[in-house]
């Protein structure tokens, strides 16, 4: 096991101990959502604002077919083959 020094403001620590987190826990629990692999690429805010122009711009020209709310779950339960209503 190893060591890790934290340095925080005061009343941010303050609120730690008024809450009675457990810190170490807490931190834990971030550390491992933090670093497990969702299989998902990460990308630069840059490129997710690139995105997200790029398919709005598609959305405003009529170039994007889009779907209605229902026809999507149809889609979800095709693909699952569950029996979602």
């Amino acid at each position: 096991m190893h060591t890790i020094q934290l340095q925080v403001e005061d009343s941010l620590y303050d609120k730690i101990v008024k809450s009675g987190m457990e810190l170490k826990e807490k931190f834990d629990e971030f550390l491992q959502y933090e670093l497990s692999d969702d299989e998902y690429p990460a990308i630069s805010t840059d490129e997710a604002k690139q995105r997200v122009s790029k398919a709005v711009e598609e959305y405003r020209s009529g170039k994007t077919n889009t779907i209605n709310h229902s026809d999507v779950w149809k889609e979800i339960d095709k693909r699952l083959g569950s029996k979602i209503k």
